[in-house]
């Protein structure tokens, strides 16, 4: 079989940005969208050597990248007339970046149509385990993608509308704030003023940002935000978050090596003075993970949630000490190079 994004025993072709992948180099793309147009674009008779014995094109799970990459297999034509919005459309889903609203709206429609709560197709999905939902989203999807791709979405208008107001709202709130950018570490910090909180998302801070705004408005892997207390009783909220890629199997440089989550999570319990396994701590999410975050708050919080509001609560540490814990894990993760201490002698 040809095996779409995603890594597993499966046998036969791998096209997949995943890491472990056996991608062909020559393939080698930043998304498995990337790789598959390439795939496309090969000669009749050099797609019939490499797949050789296959009888299936099979994909492991449901996102952006993936169905956009279905679609350049079965449907090349129509992969190639929209390439360049069927790439941004996979790059806003795996890497969380912006290469424009619409590539954003194609997301959002893709996630969306999943939901069991608000998707459209809600009714067709009683009975469906996961794996059978996403069948029916993704064959309905390979049909109705190249409308999309040219501009088509208004069908699909209430799946995405809300989440472009809040989009556009939550840039807005990162032009406003003071950022500093770290490159040599790819963190960029963001730090919302006290003056300044936003009634949009009631909770214990008054600046949480969503995560496609964060990466999307800055190329670093890594973002830390610093939120001030939404209550008379002061304090600061934090998350910081690892973005994806550091964890896919790049075509071109990938960032510096990720921090130790568990261990950053110590210590600043250690400096707030509470613990891990407590109700309200310094948590984190497995390292392991496509996109991992820290945060100081309760433990529940689903990866690749846009916002945290639903997990920040307020912490006592210093914005400075909490900045520099972080900087100080980043530069244990990489090592960097040293100058060359030999001199020339005349």
């Amino acid at each position: 079989m040809v095996s779409v994004d995603g890594v597993w025993a499966a046998p036969g072709l791998n096209l997949s940005h995943w890491p472990g992948n056996s991608t062909p180099p020559d393939l080698k793309h930043d998304l498995s969208t990337g790789i598959a147009l390439r795939f496309s674009r090969l000669a009749p008779e050099d797609q019939a050597a490499r797949t050789s014995g296959c009888v299936a094109i099979c994909n492991n799970h449901y996102d952006t990248d993936g169905v956009c990459a279905l679609l350049a297999l079965v449907d090349p034509e129509s992969a190639w007339r929209h390439e360049a919005a069927l790439l941004a459309a996979a790059r806003c889903g795996d890497f969380f970046q912006l290469p424009g609203e619409e590539a954003f709206v194609i997301d959002a429609i893709v996630s969306g149509l999943a939901d069991r709560e608000h998707s459209p197709w809600r009714d067709r999905f009683e009975g469906l385990s996961d794996r059978e939902k996403h069948e029916v989203c993704t064959h309905e999807l390979l049909e109705r993608l190249p409308s999309l791709l040219a501009g088509e979405v208004h069908e699909y208008r209430e799946l995405w509308d809300p989440r472009l107001a809040d989009l556009r709202a939550d840039l807005m709130d990162l032009r406003s704030v003071p950022n500093d950018d770290l490159v040599h570490l790819s963190l960029s910090v963001w730090q919302g003023a006290p003056g300044a909180c936003s009634s949009r998302a009631p909770g214990n801070t008054c600046f949480d940002p969503g995560r496609h705004a964060l990466f999307g408005s800055r190329a670093t892997d890594r973002q830390l935000v610093i939120g001030p207390s939404a209550s008379a009783g002061g304090g600061t909220t934090y998350r910081f978050l690892i973005g994806t890629l550091s964890w896919f199997d790049l075509a071109g440089p990938s960032p510096p090596p990720r921090p130790d989550l568990q261990a950053l999570a110590a210590t600043l319990n250690g400096l707030e003075g509470t613990k891990s396994g407590e109700a309200v701590a310094w948590q984190h999410q497995s390292p392991s993970g496509a996109s991992p975050e820290l945060w100081f708050g309760t433990s529940e919080f689903p990866p690749f949630s846009e916002h945290a509001q639903s997990v920040l609560m307020t912490s006592g540490l210093e914005p400075t000490l909490v900045k520099s814990t972080v900087v100080q894990a980043l530069r244990t993760a990489w090592v960097f190079p040293e100058a060359d201490d030999e001199t020339d002698s005349d």
